[in-house]
């Protein structure tokens, strides 16, 4: 467990200067498509098993073989997670007791990763994209911690404007002796929507109540709380650090209830399935008439991650049996893919990747990459007996193959951005 990952370190007094005297510029939609222009690949890989990222950067994932020895930028701390805004990667660390550093790249016309920023802050847990910002809250971890707190870093000034607090346990639709614990946050039009799972804390993510899904709505830039849509169909939206939620072209909202979240005995419920569910553009409740069951699709199966590639068509990293942490290793579980299209509601399972019972690690907590083009995505896959390679996944004919290769360790993350001129 990671309970001493959320200790709170104060953030530093200089970012919050003038916070409320900054002008608040509307949010837009995010894009639907790969951004035009010439971009490049930045790769999170290790050396090992464990150890520090190092940051390297290829032309294609299509083929080839890097190394991180003796090349690129390494990351200070071995936990790190990243996020693409404004042609900058943003490299999260999970500081543990100590301060969580948040460092920013961006690529010079010599293809150079350049930082931009490094600056500390509390050890954040969730943080989504929304308009020119990204949104960061550390969340509460004991069951004594009433509020969360959240945070909104401006990626054009490079520093955070502004912060606040919610209140974990006075959500609308908490069930009593319960807290909020955020797994995601999204831009969904002009609002946020944060899925949360209801827990008693998040030493075991124990809950009352196994089969029940909640987003909390919130207006955008004040974070005030809208409401609290909640359904019965299915369970607990994501998991630990991985994203359960996506909007799609269409503005319509596809949601994973991957039922990894136990009940109070540590079992995890069957009463009901994993499954899709859906919000349409411009509403603020979940589809009734939208159901795509795939337990059933799958024989049984629960949904570690999920890559949307377009097109209604979402890679699935897949596990035999249900782990809280969504843990792709072998030791958990073995790990397959499969295309998952929510507008057809097709399962198809994908055939060409490494052997289920040989993936001790996939890139992690849906940091992986499609050009959106319906078709198209890469994951990273480490096994026990190779180095780590992407594979090349293809939706219309379910199907991955090995692309780029690293020559020792395995690949972590990868992102896209595009070059600064």
């Amino acid at each position: 467990m990671k309970s001493s990952k959320f200790i709170f370190i104060a953030l530093f007094a200089l970012l919050f200067s003038a916070c409320d005297k900054d002008p608040v510029t509307p949010i837009e939609e995010p894009p639907t498509e790969e951004e035009p222009g010439e971009g490049i690949f930045i790769l999170a890989t290790k050396k090992g098993l464990a150890g520090a990222d190092v940051l390297l950067t290829s032309s294609t994932l299509d083929e080839g073989v890097i190394s991180p020895t003796g090349a690129g930028v390494e990351q200070n701390g071995s936990d790190r997670t990243y996020l693409v805004k404004n042609n900058m990667l943003f490299s999260f660390m999970f500081g543990g007791s100590q301060a969580g550093a948040v460092t920013a790249y961006k690529v010079n016309a010599e293809k150079q990763l350049v930082k931009v920023t490094d600056f500390q802050t509390e050890t954040l847990h969730t943080y989504g994209s929304v308009g020119d910002d990204i949104l960061m809250v550390k969340n509460s971890w004991q069951s004594a911690e009433e509020y969360m707190s959240w945070y909104r870093f401006d990626t054009k000034k490079l520093e955070i404007v502004a912060q606040g607090e919610i209140n974990t346990k006075q959500l609308a639709g908490i069930q009593k002796n319960e807290m909020a614990f955020f797994t995601d946050i999204k831009q969904v039009g002009d609002k946020v929507f944060a899925p949360f799972w209801s827990i008693e804390n998040a030493v075991g993510f124990k809950t009352k109540h196994p089969d029940s899904s909640y987003i909390a709505v919130f207006s955008y830039p004040d974070m005030k709380l809208e409401k609290v849509i909640r359904d019965a169909r299915t369970g607990s939206i994501g998991t630990y650090f991985r994203s359960g939620m996506e909007v799609d072209e269409n503005g319509d909202v596809y949601v994973i209830g991957t039922k990894l979240g136990p009940d109070m005995s540590g079992q995890y419920s069957t009463t009901t399935p994993v499954a899709f569910m859906k919000i349409k553009k411009g509403t603020t409740e979940y589809d009734k008439s939208y159901f795509f069951n795939i337990t059933e699709a799958s024989a049984g199966k629960y949904i570690f991650q999920k890559l949307y590639l377009g097109k209604g068509n979402f890679l699935l990293v897949m596990g035999d049996a249900p782990n809280t942490y969504g843990t792709t290793m072998y030791f958990f579980t073995p790990i397959s893919f499969a295309i998952a299209n929510v507008y057809d509601a097709s399962y198809k399972v994908v055939t060409g990747s490494a052997i289920p019972a040989s993936i001790y690690r996939t890139t992690e907590y849906s940091f992986n990459y499609s050009p959106l083009d319906g078709k198209t995505g890469y994951i990273g896959i480490n096994t026990l007996t190779d180095p780590g390679a992407v594979f090349k996944f293809d939706a219309e004919t379910a199907t991955a193959v090995p692309a780029l290769k690293v020559d020792a360790g395995g690949f972590t993350s990868i992102n896209r951005v595009l070059i600064s001129k």
